[in-house]
């Protein structure tokens, strides 16, 4: 990161702030749940279906964006993301029904992966070498959140000052669409436009292109494939129902847990990208970094579920979950070199990674919405949080196995002379 000149660095922080809107606007529930539900009147099962919908067309995008990275610039799928981000933005901003806000989700699900996702990944990995993946990776974590923090903070003053939460919403999208445009402007001076034609007979033993069986036969692909889908869903369990989970069992007000929100969803990822990528790069094996992460979520998580008759010992745990999560999320892509996965196949093997590893993100909301909702039902919620923690137990607990996995494969690459 120190080496970077300014366009370099200029490059990384658009595509840094491309998909930290993108995982912000759709996701806005994670910061501000009980307000959406009182803006559009909608309960937990309406909310889990519509995060479902942008993480299902997520999934299936998954490979259309290894495909469209493989042959179409950074550039151009960069700022076509941007565009789409402008005119869903401004459409979630003055509509109230439900049909319309399904079919906004679906796109930001579509535009948000199929011409961002692998093509970020790409740009930012192609930005460093192997030995400061994990410092690349966290520190791009964590300029997302730095961005992310300051349009939170704005979005949460917006939403305070409103009349109605209606009106909250509809001033939280306009300068949603403000922001997304002012990066578009951006990705179009900073990034370079770079050449996709194919010309298989030139092309050297480096630049050797991978077919999709190649992909599906490489080990390495499947480890990773095990770690980053255990990772995420303990992030996303952990990130998206703490919030809530504050308020409807430990009793706090919900503009204190919004505040807590914040500090949870976007301060620590700053702190858990930069700290997360350099502790992880001091691992000689990734591996047995995540084995340490994934255990200590493992205790976190039942420190949670324990403590929560003592409220600030449980506040102060949930935090440290959420940092735990958030060094994993920053840094598992970082494991693709460890893992055997040849530069050149990062973007078709980002893609294929993606769609199979984020399967359970499109199934998890909806179940956790159905069982928050049958809990409350019956007249204790707590009961329905608990089985979404010992959830994420159990995807830690596989997570430890992946761990496992990954480093027994980086020492069989060493031994056999693979430089990784």
């Amino acid at each position: 990161m120190k080496n970077f000149g300014f366009k370099k660095l200029m490059v990384f922080i658009v595509l840094s702030a491309a998909v930290a809107l993108a995982y912000q606007l759709p996701y806005l529930r994670y910061t501000f749940y009980d307000q959406m539900t009182a803006a559009f009147n909608l309960n937990d099962t309406q909310m889990g279906l519509l995060a479902t919908a942008v993480s299902l067309t997520s999934t299936i995008c998954y490979p259309i964006g290894g495909f469209f990275a493989d042959r179409f610039s950074m550039k151009k799928l960069i700022c076509v993301s941007f565009a789409a981000f402008v005119v869903l933005s401004a459409m979630f901003a003055f509509t109230t029904n439900y049909a319309l806000l399904m079919v906004i989700h679906i796109l930001f699900g579509f535009f948000g992966i199929a011409t961002l996702w692998s093509a970020y990944l790409t740009g930012l990995r192609g930005l460093g070498d192997e030995d400061t993946q994990s410092r690349l990776f966290g520190s791009s974590e964590a300029t997302r959140g730095i961005i992310q923090t300051l349009t939170a903070f704005v979005f949460l003053a917006l939403m305070n000052a409103a009349a109605t939460p209606v009106a909250g919403f509809r001033a939280v999208m306009i300068a949603g669409t403000v922001i997304c445009a002012v990066f578009l402007v951006l990705a179009i001076i900073f990034l370079p436009e770079e050449k996709k034609e194919r010309d298989t007979a030139g092309e050297s033993a480096e630049e050797e292109k991978f077919s999709i069986k190649d992909v599906l036969t490489n080990k390495g692909v499947w480890i990773t494939i095990w770690v980053v889908c255990c990772a995420y869903v303990a992030w996303t369990l952990g990130n998206g129902y703490l919030t809530t989970y504050t308020v409807r069992v430990l009793g706090i007000s919900e503009a204190t847990a919004s505040s807590l929100g914040i500090v949870r969803s976007y301060i620590i990822v700053f702190l858990a990208g930069f700290i997360g990528g350099w502790v992880l790069d001091k691992f000689s094996y990734k591996g047995k970094g995540f084995l340490v992460l994934f255990t200590a979520v493992i205790v976190t998580m039942a420190g949670v579920m324990l403590t929560n008759k003592a409220v600030p010992v449980c506040v102060g745990l949930t935090m440290l979950l959420a940092f735990l999560a958030n060094v994993m999320k920053s840094t598992y892509w970082s494991v693709m070199g460890q893992a055997g996965i040849p530069v050149n196949m990062t973007a078709m093997a980002t893609g294929i990674i993606s769609f199979i590893a984020f399967i359970p993100d499109f199934i998890v909301p909806t179940v956790c919405g159905v069982w928050l909702d049958a809990a409350t039902a019956a007249g204790d919620v707590s009961v329905g949080f608990n089985k979404i923690f010992i959830m994420l137990i159990v995807f830690a607990v596989a997570g430890v196995i992946g761990a496992v996995m990954l480093t027994r494969q980086t020492r069989a690459l060493r031994e056999s002379g693979a430089k990784v």
